[in-house]
């Protein structure tokens, strides 16, 4: 429910309360088997990859089972939120004031996930001489989140679809189930209930803003605004686990992974404004300077053995082997000049210009002089208002407010790890004691990355300015881009762990992002008692990495079933950044005549013995042409990248009932599906799988195109190719709103000024092919190179909200 009220007269200050409850659940989930499906196709697995030994007793008659437990249904949730926030606001004289509480209460749709928060803010502004205002604004937040594991082989979501459905989520005794024959030792996956009960695995983060402004008047037109700001934020992050037995599955140690960490920054800020009016000239002037410092530190400890259940009780006692202690501390600032010209003439023709200089500690202060510290950034646009001249006095009616606006701009990037330029030194790693080695390779020639944008714009209105347009065509180019070297663990040592160190960051290359955007909006003149208004936002863009350093190899890996890393994305000179990388698969075999003819797999001969290629099996294309497959025969197989993506949104009126509804989607992106390939690897006993995984290749069942099964999760039939890559195109019924105003008179006589009832849906209904639990992917980890890929990922649910707004 969502309530609001409102009272006071102007000047005297207003109440306003809001708060609402929805419910939330999964959207759609996946067709995993249940217990006698799992049953026989358990049966014919153990003989199909040749351990017929291991056709298990119980699952002799099949048809006897029920339907086991469908781990998606215990995992996955009905979810409730609540939110409330009281402000008041108000004034008197030259003061004014705003105060604001929050607080909100999430539930996560998948078991043990939650969010809370909690916030409150103080804003005031006074005029305290007629040239000289100021200002406080103070912001304080609380958030509490509880984390689940996902996008990942040992996550929750994985485990969900995978564990064994003859497997109960707790035993009689009431406790938790497991796998309870030493036969299914090699089960790999783990009760995902238990996983998200006992394990508690929290992050609590205390933050703190606050900003204090004198602006004085000087001369007519002139201002001086000074600002000091600060902002800080203490985080905790708990991560145990308990001492278990769960069936086979035991863990005899408790485990503590707990990292503090702290932050704070300064901010100082100095203006000056000269804004004046000349006849039908205009003119503002902006000249500035800034300064940040932040500064950070943090300890990471990890310990052992605690005798307890719960991670508040734990203390660091003699029972408790710490094993990592990990203490850091760093600092960065930031100096900044910039100025800003912006100038109109009768409402025609405008030019604004501006420039600024950075200078940052993350780069070399020796080298050059320190010129790899500074970053130069200029940007100007020019804009015509066409229709404002007089000789289209006359097209108006028909067209009117035609603008043409062109730009070019520059910005810049410094966001990378702290004293990259420069050798750091990490505590010795695995048997090498208490010693110190070299953290990082150090690069001291690092610099700004630049990005430089060119747009071209033309606004216009039609019918009388119901129709409305805004078209924007972009060419953004990023010089110098920064991002950590790849370099192979024959050369950095491999892991910290065992006394490896860090590849250098570096200024690696440049790419080109060329698009446009499209926005149109019609809207009724709202004369009679319907009236509507339409927004429609097409965006499209074309994404090119132009070169890259001294010819780097930038392939990402991923890990997938088994902990096995594998490749999945490659950027590569004059193509998108991310694009799918893999094997090309051409079917299966089918026929003797296709093997003896087909390159050679992977240096295994023809035959159906283990390690061997045979029918069934899948056909890779020889990509080079060489006569054999191997990994050579890697390739581009998809493109995370969109040819568009689209907004629309309607709002409709008819008296006092209200419809809003918007649709959003995206056309002509790959997703890599490697939640499909887990699911139907069909390669190891004692793991369900997606139904459509029993349809693999046998000799009496050729129509299909899932290949014969095989044990080992690293088999050749699995390996990432174009079987995984699917159409990830969508279009989202994102949100309906309906509403119901009630009438003025009836309002009035409870001495209420609006009372308006409505519901909402939150993601309606999703059209897509794409087979897994939503589209919308985004990057794995927020690496931009590991774009639109499903691991697992935490599904988007449908949200229901209802309720009524009050206004005094």
């Amino acid at each position: 429910m969502i309530i609001t009220t409102k009272s006071g007269k102007r000047g005297d200050g207003k109440i306003s309360y809001e708060g609402y409850t929805s419910v939330a659940n999964i959207y759609r989930k996946l067709d995993v088997m249940n217990l006698q499906q799992y049953a026989r196709y358990q049966n014919n697995l153990a003989v199909a990859i040749g351990l017929p030994n291991s056709v298990r007793d119980e699952f002799s008659h099949p048809e006897l089972l029920g339907n086991g437990t469908n781990w998606q249904d215990e995992v996955y949730q009905t979810a409730f939120t609540q939110s409330h926030q009281l402000a008041f606001s108000g004034g008197k004289d030259a003061t004014t004031y705003y105060l604001s509480g929050g607080f909100m209460d999430q539930q996560g749709v998948l078991l043990g996930s939650g969010y809370k928060r909690y916030t409150m803010r103080a804003n005031l502004d006074s005029k305290v001489k007629d040239w000289l205002k100021v200002g406080l604004n103070v912001g304080t937040g609380i958030t509490n989140e509880k984390l689940t594991i996902n996008q990942s082989y040992t996550g929750i979501i994985s485990n969900a679809l995978l564990q064994a459905p003859d497997i109960p989520v707790r035993n009689t005794d009431g406790s938790f189930a497991g796998p309870n024959d030493n036969s299914m030792a090699g089960a790999s996956y783990y009760n995902p209930v238990a996983i998200s009960m006992v394990r508690d695995n929290t992050l609590v983060r205390k933050n703190f803003l606050g900003n204090l402004y004198g602006e004085a008047t000087i001369i007519d037109g002139l201002k001086y605004r000074a600002e000091l700001g600060a902002n800080t934020e203490f985080s905790t992050q708990e991560d145990f686990i308990p001492e278990y037995n769960w069936g086979i599955q035991t863990h005899n140690a408790t485990e503590l992974w707990r990292r503090n960490s702290n932050w704070y920054s300064i901010n100082v800020k100095n203006l000056l404004t000269y804004d004046k009016t000349f006849g039908k000239h205009k003119v503002t002037l902006l000249a500035g300077q800034e300064a940040n410092d932040s500064h950070w530190e943090g300890l990471n400890v990890y310990s052992t053995g605690a005798p307890v259940s719960d991670p508040a009780t734990v203390n660091m006692g003699s029972t408790i082997r710490v094993t990592a202690n990990d203490y850091y501390k760093g600092s960065a600032a930031l100096f900044s000049y910039f100025g800003r010209l912006i100038y109109d003439f009768d409402n025609r023709y405008s030019l604004s210009a501006s420039w600024r200089a950075d200078r940052s500690s993350k780069f070399d202060p020796v080298v050059d002089g320190g010129k790899k510290q500074w970053g130069y950034f200029p940007a100007v646009a020019v804009s015509w208002k066409l229709s404002n001249e007089k000789f289209m006095e006359n097209t108006r009616k028909y067209i009117d407010n035609i603008k043409f606006r062109i730009g070019y701009g520059e910005t810049g990037n410094q966001q990378i790890p702290n004293n990259r330029y420069t050798a750091l030194l990490q505590p010795g790693g695995s048997g090498l004691g208490s010693s110190y080695t070299v953290g990082n390779m150090p690069n001291p020639d690092l610099t700004w990355e630049s990005m430089q944008q060119t747009n071209f714009g033309l606004d216009f209105t039609l019918f009388d300015s119901r129709l409305s347009a805004s078209l924007d065509y972009y060419v953004k180019k990023s010089k110098g881009f920064l991002f950590q070297v790849p370099l192979p663990d024959y050369l950095t040592g491999g892991s910290s762990y065992y006394g490896g160190i860090e590849s250098p960051y570096s200024n690696i290359g440049s790419m080109e992002n060329r698009g446009y955007d499209v926005t149109l909006n019609y809207k009724t003149k709202g004369e009679s008692d319907f009236s509507w208004s339409s927004t429609l936002v097409l965006s499209h863009y074309k994404n090119k990495l132009l070169s890259l350093q001294d010819g780097l190899i930038l392939i990402q890996d991923i890990q997938t079933n088994g902990y096995m890393p594998v490749s999945v994305t490659n950027t590569v000179v004059g193509q998108p950044i991310g694009m799918f990388y893999g094997y090309v698969a051409e079917g299966l075999f089918q026929t003797q005549e296709e093997l003896n003819n087909a390159p050679i797999q992977f240096g295994q001969s023809v035959g159906d013995q283990p390690g061997e290629t045979w029918l069934g099996d899948v056909k890779y294309k020889d990509v080079n042409g060489d006569g054999v497959i191997n990994e050579l025969d890697r390739t581009l197989i998809g493109n995370p990248n969109p040819d568009f993506t689209f907004g629309f949104t309607n709002n409709f009126r008819y008296k006092s009932f209200d419809l809003s509804v918007f649709v959003q989607g995206s056309v002509g992106n790959d997703i890599m599906n490697l939640t499909w390939r887990n699911g139907t690897a069909n390669s190891q006993l004692y793991t369900n799988q997606l139904v459509e995984a029993a349809n693999y290749w046998t000799p009496t069942n050729t129509n299909t195109d899932i290949p014969r099964a095989l044990n080992g999760v690293g088999n050749v039939n699995n390996l990432v190719s174009t079987r995984y890559i699917e159409d990830g195109s969508y279009a989202r019924i994102q949100n309906v709103t309906l509403g119901y105003t009630l009438p003025s008179d009836l309002v009035a006589k409870i001495k209420m000024s609006r009372i308006r009832l409505y519901g909402s849906v939150q993601n309606l209904h999703t059209f897509t092919k794409y087979r897994g639990y939503d589209p919308e992917i985004g990057s794995f980890n927020q690496n931009v190179l590991l774009s639109g890929i499903d691991n697992g990922r935490y599904p988007t649910p449908r949200t229901y909200s209802f309720g009524v707004n009050f206004e005094f």
